[in-house]
């Protein structure tokens, strides 16, 4: 298993890549966004981590601590679609691989990413989950 160290904590990566975070780094992470003013991008930066995994622990943080955490408005707050950027060279693509950008939900302090090309079912799926984790 390979391992880098962050703010003095050993972060290992399993066989199959995934990366494996200690309870005390993710405390850390918490306590910088509470008591330091940090965003989740910055604290994300930091850890070479996506910004959405930032802002689980942070709510999974908040609940923790008995506050409650609620969205005002709709649940669904932001969706940003990404423009595909043309190539600079012609390339040739085939059947299901090209994409034409990418799209964000933001389903309360999580962040799905997924190509415009998905599927409803498969998208329907992906909320689903979502929800779940909330």
């Amino acid at each position: 298993m390979a391992e880098r160290e962050v703010w003095g904590f050993k972060i290992r990566t399993s066989p199959s890549g995934k990366r494996i975070w200690p309870s005390e780094l993710k405390r850390e992470a918490t306590r910088r966004l509470r008591e330091d003013g940090m965003s989740p991008g910055d604290v994300a930066a930091e850890l070479d981590a996506h910004e959405c995994l930032v802002r689980k622990w942070w709510v999974a943080d908040r609940r923790e601590r008995g506050e409650k955490i609620s969205v005002d408005g709709p649940a669904f707050a932001q969706i940003s679609v990404e423009p595909a950027v043309a190539p600079a060279a012609p390339q040739t693509t085939t059947a299901g691989n090209g994409s034409a950008g990418s799209a964000h939900l933001y389903v309360g302090g999580i962040c799905l990413q997924f190509p415009l090309s998905i599927n409803e079912a498969d998208l329907l799926k992906l909320i689903h989950v979502a929800g779940q984790c909330q």
